[in-house]
């Protein structure tokens, strides 16, 4: 009897969560910063002004522009990227708009901030492995030119 029961309510609230899932993430338009290059959705959670800031200098030396904050699948898995600068390190690489940044040479690059950090640790003269997803498939790629010395230098 209890079955009976608990399966009707139970089908109402997934279809209650869809619902309102669908709802939300419908009415979230991705936007461009006022600089153009971060896109920001809107204030689920609010970004701050300064955080923009950093990301945009952080990222500079590769010559990317992220998705901030990360969207709901790429949360605490990489960073996706929302534009790539021609002619810039990554777009030599063959980085793409698009792709998610699982790792940055050796640092797993969880979320754009950590993306930053290794940016900020790389060796210019070294070539870098990138790896990303794309379309599904995860791709090793080689990017050289990467030179965060003066940002480091900026940033203390």
């Amino acid at each position: 009897m209890r079955q009976t029961v608990s399966a009707p309510i139970a089908l109402i609230v997934v279809a209650v969560a869809v619902a309102l899932t669908v709802f939300v993430f419908s009415r979230q338009e991705p936007k461009r910063d006022p600089e153009g290059e971060v896109f920001v959705l809107p204030p689920e959670p609010p970004v701050d002004e300064g955080e923009l800031t950093a990301l945009r200098r952080g990222t500079a030396p590769l010559g990317v522009a992220i998705v901030m904050p990360p969207l709901g699948g790429d949360r605490f898995k990489g960073a996706r990227l929302a534009g790539v600068v021609p002619g810039s390190p990554a777009a030599q690489g063959g980085l793409r708009a698009g792709d998610l940044v699982l790792r940055f040479n050796d640092t797993q690059t969880t979320n754009p901030y950590a993306l930053v950090a290794a940016i900020l640790a790389a060796d210019p003269a070294t070539p870098n492995q990138v790896v990303v997803e794309r379309a599904g498939e995860e791709r090793t790629l080689t990017i050289t030119g990467v030179d965060p010395s003066s940002l480091r230098d900026r940033m203390g």
